[in-house]
């Protein structure tokens, strides 16, 4: 099984402005092309959790890392030149039952209103879960790097949760602006820059934003892969950085239901970035236990902070297996057709909002 050699897996990855996927033995690909599944079984959530994303006791969030979204000729191996198509990214989203996803990797160089970054692929996906669902979703995303390659952001349904800016009210694409982390520009002991993909913050409220239910923010992460070398060192500098900028986040958006979540590039538990973020409070949901790549690896992930009554046992779910099994797809036809990432989703309680 491939989860057994996880741990064994050195992680190679070409560089981050090419690629975010590692390597593994030439056995274990072959079997994930042969369609061996390459994570446990999704769960069943306990949870009463309708379409919308919401019930009257809680609400779904996810991350996903969708694969050089806008940029196919980028993507790696079978997605080499494939551009995803909306209607399954959209299928996936629906089959999670999020209400609000934060993704990485996306290409985007639009400007919209205000200044705006736009994606046609992004919205592509929101046009087709509006004729799949009737939700009507919208989304932010955060600037990056100069050539706009692997942006950060988030999209949500607007049915359920409404995004705030800083003072608690409707956010608004004219006049707001992604609110990103005060983290100092520089390099790491190991000589790369530090949040090369600056994380960004959004606020939503469960409801409209007068409603007084559960609020939180979300903190996108997409930290350094390793690439012809270990760069878990650099990653825990990362992760310090971070831990040192959320008491502003904290202060900013006057709310300390922080979530942190995407892609941390971290392959285990004991990796020196979790624990980083581990000591400041953070729940690592993942645990460094369940793959959500492909072939292996467990780098994404969901980290909330744990003393607060809306994250009380929460837990992590990988959409794979159950998606894969209920659509008759391999390992090899999802890393074809949408990511080498698979999307991961947490629930949060609704209550009244205590912060």
């Amino acid at each position: 099984m491939i989860v057994s050699v996880v741990a064994a897996i050195i992680f190679a990855m070409r560089p981050e402005s090419r690629e975010t996927q590692p390597s593994v033995p030439r056995e274990v690909e072959r079997k994930a092309v042969e369609g061996t599944p390459s994570v446990p079984a999704l769960p069943k959530s306990k949870e009463k959790v309708a379409a919308t994303g919401t019930s009257a006791e809680s609400v779904r969030i996810g991350a996903w890392n969708i694969e050089w979204l806008g940029k196919p000729e980028d993507r790696s191996g079978l997605g080499k030149g494939v551009a995803q198509s909306p209607d399954d990214l959209a299928d996936c989203i629906v089959y999670s039952k999020a209400a609000a996803v934060a993704i990485e990797e996306i290409i985007a160089k639009l400007r919209g209103e205000g200044g705006a970054i736009r994606s046609s692929e992004v919205e592509g996906v929101i046009a087709s879960l509006k004729k799949k669902t009737n939700q009507v979703w919208n989304y932010v995303l955060f600037p990056g790097r100069a050539d706009g390659d692997q942006l950060t952001g988030v999209m949500w349904n607007t049915g359920v949760l409404t995004a705030l800016d800083t003072n608690d009210q409707k956010w608004s694409a004219a006049e707001d602006r992604p609110w990103m982390l005060p983290i100092a520009k520089g390099r790491s002991k190991q000589g790369n820059a530090l949040w090369n993909r600056p994380p960004h913050a959004m606020k939503f409220r469960v409801g409209e934003a007068s409603s007084g239910r559960t609020d939180f923010v979300l903190v996108v992460m997409h930290m350094k892969a390793d690439y012809q070398g270990d760069f878990a060192a650099h990653r825990r500098e990362e992760a310090e950085a971070l831990v040192g900028a959320l008491p502003a986040v904290k202060k900013v958006f006057k709310d300390a239901d922080i979530v942190l979540l995407g892609d941390s590039n971290c392959v285990g538990q004991h990796e020196e970035g979790i624990v980083a973020f581990e000591k400041a409070g953070l729940m690592d949901l993942n645990g460094g236990k369940l793959t959500t790549h492909w072939r292996g690896g467990t780098m994404d992930r969901i980290m909330p902070v744990g003393d607060q009554d809306e994250f009380a046992g929460a837990k992590m779910e990988v959409v794979s297996d159950g998606y894969l099994r209920e659509r008759r797809l391999s390992p090899a036809d999802f890393k074809r057709r949408y990511s080498d990432h698979y999307m991961v989703v947490t629930t949060v309680r609704v209550m009244g909002d205590d912060d």
